[in-house]
């Protein structure tokens, strides 16, 4: 039997040797290249079954391999070995045709996982790439690949579905971890009380057939299933389904239902199989994008620690930060803002005050009024905190909140004095929330203003250094709460 090829490119050398001696003990006959330009030759002139490249490398980069592969070759699984300072270099390699990425440092097991997962979902391609049926789906493999918000990918999978299978209806379920059970995460043509079943009734029946052989369950009026399933499907006026497992390095991880309610239009081998392709290109998906997930929140956790560093020298700034992220979710919240704008908010809010960190302490700290010059310094701070997370893929939305926080609604606030709606939302309504919880919180210099007079100054203000109307709906959530009387 043929030994599977594998090119391993790397300019690391001790990577370059775990990986080889990894692989080789695994039964693979491994190819190593030392840089980019030797890694081309060795593909010029040979045939692999995969790559696995580093992607920061001397001159030709692991990007630039990607690019030089996918030019004649669309289909040969490619890894992208990368560490936490690339995520964003990484996600770039998925959209030119990365089937996946694994993180620096790696473990064996990792390694081997990943390259028998991809070699594994690679032969499922070769084996179906011939029908003509597969091809429109093949077309839309880099879309589903490349994307990693799971809201966008879980409904473009559902979509895709739909119109290559011309299904009634569609669901998209993934296993909850804390019950061990389906949830529907994204459906077409389903109703609530359907779902309720689904997930209530199908999932546990399912979860039972596909624990015993995670081939696809295919639902007609002539196949055997279990009384309970057989009976939800029945009571739901289902004529032909598929049901097709999502698995992950041999554990399902979530399924693809796709059902009809016509008695004349069955679902043929060709529509199994495609659904079967779409759920490995789903499975694969879906990990990337909770992958990307975990490396956008250790991002975030990082650019914490570092306001952490504030929070320390600072006291004020330590309870500060925590109120006003949340005086500012529950704003944007109340202002019905969409849910990704509401969490860039949260994350400016969190990192508002980032910019600090290169504040002196004498000038931090000071308990007497600041001079001129240290006014000056003060109010480059929301500058610098923009700079700190620029480079940071995941903070990109929250670059622009961070930078204009001190802006003033009248146009006299910093750095830029912009005016009106030219400033930020988030900038806006961390304006409101950032000013309150300064005013009643106790600083070097002065106690704490009652939230009576703090609220007094807030209206006074409004339509000057604040957006009235977000000044409405801040005063109208603190009555909520009940911090104020309906008479204040």
């Amino acid at each position: 039997m043929r030994k599977e090829k594998i090119l391993i490119i790397d300019d690391e050398d001790f990577i370059l040797q775990l990986s080889s001696d990894i692989l080789s003990k695994s039964e693979y006959a491994v190819a190593t290249a030392s840089d980019g330009r030797q890694g081309i030759k060795l593909l010029d002139n040979d045939r692999f079954d995969l790559i696995l490249t580093d992607i920061k490398m001397p001159n030709i980069t692991g990007l630039d391999v990607i690019r030089h592969v996918r030019v004649n070759n669309k289909e040969i699984p490619i890894i992208v070995i990368t560490g936490h300072g690339t995520l964003d270099i990484a996600i770039d390699s998925l959209r030119l045709g990365a089937q996946g990425f694994i993180l620096k440092p790696f473990t064996p097991v990792e390694l081997r996982n990943a390259v028998t997962e991809a070699l594994e979902k690679t032969r499922l391609l070769s084996e179906n790439i011939r029908m003509r049926a597969l091809m429109p789906l093949f077309e839309v493999s880099k879309e589903i690949i490349g994307e990693v918000d799971t809201k966008i990918l879980f409904k473009l999978l559902v979509d895709t579905t739909v119109k290559e299978t011309r299904a009634d209806r569609v669901c998209l379920a993934l296993v909850d971890d804390e019950t061990g059970s389906f949830r529907v995460k994204e459906s077409q043509g389903a109703s609530p009380d359907y779902i309720d079943k689904f997930e209530n009734v199908y999932s546990k029946e399912l979860l039972e057939l596909f624990l015993k052989d995670i081939a696809p369950v295919l639902i007609s009026p002539v196949a055997q299933l279990p009384f309970e399933l057989e009976r939800a499907v029945k009571s739901d006026d289902i004529t032909f389904g598929i049901c097709v497992p999502l698995t992950t390095r041999g554990k399902i991880t979530g399924l693809i239902s796709v059902c009809r309610t016509s008695k004349d239009s069955p679902f043929t081998s060709s529509d199994i199989e495609l659904v079967s392709v779409l759920s490995g290109q789903a499975a694969a998906a879906i990990e990337n994008a909770h992958l990307y997930e975990k490396l956008e929140q250790s991002y975030l956790s990082m650019m914490v620690a570092l306001s952490c560093v504030v929070e320390a020298r600072d006291l004020y700034t330590d309870k500060h930060m925590k109120d006003i992220a949340e005086y500012s979710v529950d704003i944007a919240n109340k202002m019905g803002l969409a849910e990704d704008e509401v969490e860039n908010v949260r994350k400016a809010a969190l990192l508002h005050d980032l910019g600090k960190i290169s504040i002196p302490d004498h000038i931090l700290m000071k308990p007497g009024k600041l001079t001129e010059e240290e006014v000056e310094i003060i109010k480059k701070h929301p500058e610098n905190g923009a700079k700190i997370i620029e480079p940071v893929e995941p903070l990109r939305n929250a670059k622009d909140i961070i930078k204009h926080h001190q802006e003033c609604y009248d146009g006299s606030g910093y750095p830029d004095g912009l005016k009106g709606e030219m400033i930020p939302l988030g900038a806006r309504i961390i304006a409101v929330a950032d000013s309150f919880g300064a005013m009643t919180t106790d600083r070097p210099y002065r106690k704490a203003l009652s939230i009576e007079d703090a609220v007094k100054e807030i209206k006074r203000c409004s339509g000057t250094q604040f957006d009235p109307d977000i000044v409405k709906y801040f005063l109208a959530l603190l009555k909520e709460k009940g911090t104020i009387k309906d008479t204040e």
